[in-house]
């Protein structure tokens, strides 16, 4: 069973931003409603209960409210950023449209080359340099008061009103994948910075010039080849590195994907694992948002004691774009009976699932130490899923911040797009009961011990250093 995401994501960071182009393509008022009409009934006739947190009457007056302000044609980056507030507010960070990433790289905008950290409290924006030979006018950890005269919390406020999910923390460490784009297509920065911050409670201005992405993307490359004495490993999704002085292994699992992929990778670790004696592992989903759930029940195979779950129910909503997605998977493939079964099912038909436990795999590979696990705020999805398991099931520590993801949430994306605009948006299919949750639980995973995300690394490996015999 797969719990995807709605939003493919690139690498640790992100470079894109914005430049709008004025050979884009506009829309009329008429197609700009039809848009908006269809992707309001899309979402009625997909989603289980949209209207979970704000409620229909609510949405319907922004609807409205959204039609009138519409008074000349748009392109389509000023459509989505019209009517992206407005599915932002269903606080539901699977039923989603994407940026029109693919025109805004046409333009090789500009790139402010710090890793941006936002957040809905204050400290709003903190920034940290690449390790990378660029100019450091910014020092490490500065705390930015504004940009271009533009307040950091109205920034983060933007920005979150910009991105779905369930938290407002999320929606902020999601939004910093975007940075520049959101500093262009607000406020037309176009290139130069005009920052004010804080370092060592010394306020400080400056003035950056922004790198052209492209010119920025061979930096970033060359200087990647020029300290690495090994080619770039084929999966950026999960690694393993040994720490055998303290008899630990580090898993920076960046992503639930590839799941052929992943299960030569867990076999092959566990091996490693085992062959070096080692007696804790520290799996580091800080940077998860997720992807195929069916990864993390392999995983927890490897240190499970008994048989496990991580879902108690799933309840799923027949639609149109639901049978449509099953049929573009089955492309080139007979129908089996069970997907004919399927395809018969009256649109709007509630089914519910209930899981049975997984039993467990005979493995000479299984694991008996210590187990942590980090988490942070952009911890989502099936991530979180995992995380809530093993916290269940007492498999591990958890260490770091709330999950972004909650224990009870919906997710199974389906994908489609608006007919004129061609937006592409994304839209809950099922609501998830994840083991051990109750009715009402609309929360994340609440560590263990709860610190900082940027934090929890060493925590972990502290907590590593006080077990005895190491």
């Amino acid at each position: 069973m797969n719990k995807t995401i709605s939003i493919t994501l690139f690498l640790f960071f992100s470079i894109n931003n914005f430049i709008i182009s004025q050979s884009l393509k506009t829309f009329n008022l008429s197609e700009m409603r039809d848009d908006i009409d269809t992707l309001v009934k899309s979402i009625e006739d997909t989603h289980i209960n949209p209207y979970y947190k704000y409620s229909r009457a609510d949405f319907y007056n922004d609807v409205r409210v959204l039609k009138k302000q519409l008074k000349h044609p748009l392109n389509t980056v000023d459509f989505y950023l019209l009517i992206q507030p407005l599915i932002a507010k269903l606080e539901d960070g699977h039923t989603d449209i994407k940026p029109p990433i693919h025109l805004y790289n046409q333009s090789n905008p500009s790139v402010l080359p710090y890793i941006i950290k936002l957040s809905p409290s204050k400290p709003y924006i903190i920034s940290s340099q690449y390790s990378l030979p660029f100019s450091k006018q910014l020092p490490d950890g500065a705390e930015i008061v504004s940009i271009n005269n533009v307040p950091a919390s109205k920034i983060v406020n933007d920005i979150i009103n910009l991105n779905t999910g369930e938290t407002r923390a999320f929606r902020a460490d999601f939004g910093a994948n975007y940075f520049d784009f959101y500093l262009q297509s607000l406020y037309k920065t176009n290139g130069t910075y005009r920052i004010s911050y804080l370092h060592g409670n010394k306020k400080n201005n400056i003035i950056i010039k922004g790198i052209p992405q492209q010119e920025f993307s061979k930096l970033l490359k060359h200087y990647s080849d020029s300290v690495s004495n090994t080619s770039s490993p084929e999966n950026v999704y999960y690694t393993l590195k040994l720490l055998p002085e303290i008899k630990t292994a580090l898993f920076d699992f960046r992503s639930f994907e590839d799941l052929d992929r992943f299960n030569v990778f867990i076999d092959s670790a566990f091996t490693v694992i085992k062959k070096n004696e080692i007696k804790n592992i520290i799996i580091d989903i800080r940077k998860n948002s997720g992807g195929d759930s069916d990864i993390g029940d392999e995983f927890i195979q490897y240190f499970a004691k008994t048989p496990f779950r991580q879902y108690d129910k799933v309840i799923e909503k027949h639609s149109r774009l639901l049978k449509e997605r099953l049929l573009d998977h089955r492309i080139g493939k007979i129908l089996t009976k069970e997907d004919s079964i399927f395809l018969n099912k009256s649109e709007g038909l509630l089914d519910t699932v209930v899981y049975e436990d997984i039993p467990l795999k005979n493995t000479p590979f299984r694991f008996d130490g210590n187990v942590y696990v980090l988490t942070s705020y952009y911890t989502f999805s099936s991530a979180a899923d995992f995380a809530q398991c093993i916290k269940h099931y007492k498999l591990g520590k958890i260490i770091g911040e709330e999950t972004g993801g909650l224990i009870v949430s919906y997710g199974d994306i389906v994908t489609s797009h608006l007919p004129h605009t061609q937006l592409v948006f994304t839209i809950s299919s099922k609501l998830y009961y994840n083991i051990g949750a109750d009715k009402n639980d609309w929360k994340g995973v609440n560590p263990d011990l709860k610190i900082p995300a940027d934090k929890a690394m060493d925590a972990a490996l502290k907590l590593v250093h006080f077990i005895p015999d190491h």
